[in-house]
């Protein structure tokens, strides 16, 4: 991981160390798009995180959160679900999931906490008694959630790339395993430079680049990344995100924009994106539908602008994807 490696050994040290008292709360705390979710999965499976706990369960909260979903989420990972557990309410819900924990060394990750009131929602159905060693793993952009919820210091607080690691990220998703053309590089510093050292900028500009091997490309993207970006990070993720889909086809517009009628943050079943494209009439091929909705899944994973969840067993198909931001 570019940039995390010393981050995902403090994190790691903190998971596992050993803790008697009630189960430890340890927020990763930085602005959206800086890779906190990012190193969070890489920590959460980990080989030592495996051996450590009795049980790890994850769910996304985000902003529109729903306490049903997050507890049904964590539920998967603890019991077996059937329609009796999925049509059960919240009260019925969290006693489940607390039972399903106790006496349990657990591992809960909450990702993208964005208010006091969700924590204090979910918090009550993680049991305190007999679960040493437990840990609830959370990120948010909010330094008053980590606080409240029983934080005294933020022990990780993500940073900025530097000048090297913002380099190194944007070498690596523009050109992959491909050797860069010494003439391509004074420029690439450039663009890297421009991104201001938040990953999730990098990845997107990288990926608008992936396909263009003509220096004239990147000197015009250069140019309206100079233009597009702010100093302000706070305000960069939805320019850069404009300037990637100002770069699609119009089919592959239609495609992304699709994403936005799925609830925030999802983990999105390829099959039921791809048939709701094909459905709508989103794509242009009358002979192999499916195989141009495959197509065109891959071609907005390629330029960053979607994330791949999960893939089939031998690597070769997406089984489910979310919208990068």
């Amino acid at each position: 991981m570019v940039g995390l490696d010393d981050q995902k050994e403090c994190l790691l040290e903190d998971l596992t160390e050993s803790y008697s008292g009630e189960p430890k709360v340890i927020p990763i705390v930085g602005m959206g798009g800086i890779g906190k979710t990012t190193l969070a999965k890489e920590v959460y499976n980990h080989e030592s995180i495996l051996r450590r706990f009795d049980i790890r369960a994850w769910a996304t909260v985000s902003q529109q959160h729903n306490i049903k979903e997050v507890l049904l989420s964590l539920l998967q990972s603890t019991i077996t679900m059937d329609d009796t557990v999925k049509m059960s309410g919240e009260a019925e819900l969290a006693d489940m999931l607390q039972k399903s924990l106790k006496r349990k060394r657990y591992l809960i990750f909450l990702d993208d906490i964005w208010s006091c009131e969700m924590w204090d929602g979910v918090r009550r159905c993680f049991p305190t008694e007999d679960n040493a060693g437990s840990r609830i793993l959370l990120t948010t952009w909010n330094d008053e959630v980590a606080y409240y919820a029983g934080i005294e210091n933020i022990s990780l607080r993500m940073s900025f790339m530097d000048q090297d690691e913002s380099w190194s990220l944007f070498k690596s998703a523009a050109f992959s395993s491909e050797a860069l053309p010494y003439e391509f590089e004074t420029v690439g510093k450039q663009i890297a430079d421009e991104c201001h050292g938040l990953p999730l900028t990098i990845v997107v500009v990288a990926g608008l680049l992936k396909s263009k091997r003509a220096i004239e490309d990147w000197g015009s993207v250069a140019k309206d990344v100079t233009s597009f970006i702010t100093n302000d990070p706070d305000e960069q993720c939805s320019p850069v995100l404009g300037l990637g889909y100002n770069q699609l086809t119009s089919n592959l517009k239609i495609c992304l924009l699709h994403f936005g009628i799925f609830p925030e943050d999802s983990e999105i079943p390829a099959k039921k994106l791809m048939r709701t494209w094909m459905a709508e009439g989103f794509l242009q091929w009358e002979n192999d539908l499916e195989g141009e909705a495959e197509k065109c899944l891959q071609e907005l994973v390629d330029r960053c602008l979607v994330l791949v969840c999960k893939k089939s067993l031998d690597g070769t198909k997406i089984r489910s994807s979310k919208f990068m931001i």
